[in-house]
């Protein structure tokens, strides 16, 4: 049976590895990304507190895919989608090549993130439905309490429907 396609960004990519959930979400679904958000999770300031180390090694032999996300796919995007111009660099490289390959909406695809943003532009999209935590695809994948208990709350489901309820009621916009 095939793996169900996930398309994670930095952020979400990040907490995986910080909780040590990473192995287990990356052997239960094919975790795909852009290479902008490979090139944010390997980069970063090491003298920040909150800087996770990724093993390049560790993150590529995990995701299933790693896609070039080209100007004109960008282009395509923020002219079709004018918010989308302000999202940070890999939500916006991970929603353009989503874009220009008509993938969304679809049952057996999702993407994770934890940006508001990201989830108001998701919306705009038609995407919303397609959004999930990555507490989610943790306890799918069958990670325990401690590591689920880990995940910083924008991460966390409740956070996420919470998200969903105020974007879909036009509280956040």
């Amino acid at each position: 049976m095939p793996k169900n396609r996930v398309f994670a960004d930095t952020n979400v990519i990040l907490e995986s590895f910080r909780t040590g959930c990473w192995t287990a979400i990356s052997s239960h679904f094919a975790i795909e990304t852009v290479e902008k958000c490979v090139e944010e999770t390997l980069t970063g300031n090491p003298g920040d507190p909150r800087h996770v180390t990724v093993p390049p090694a560790d993150l590529r032999e995990g995701l299933a895919g790693e896609h070039l996300v080209t100007r004109k796919e960008l282009a395509s995007l923020v002219l079709a989608h004018p918010s989308c111009g302000t999202l940070d660099d890999g939500e916006k490289h991970l929603l353009a090549w989503l874009f220009s390959n008509k993938l969304l909406p679809s049952a057996v695809i999702v993407v994770t993130t934890a940006d508001k943003a990201a989830l108001v532009a998701s919306h705009g999209l038609g995407w919303l439905d397609c959004t999930v935590s990555l507490e989610d695809l943790a306890r799918k994948a069958g990670v325990g309490r401690v590591k689920l208990d880990a995940l910083a709350l924008q991460y966390r489901k409740d956070w996420l429907s919470s998200i969903k309820t105020k974007i879909q009621m036009g509280i956040i916009s």
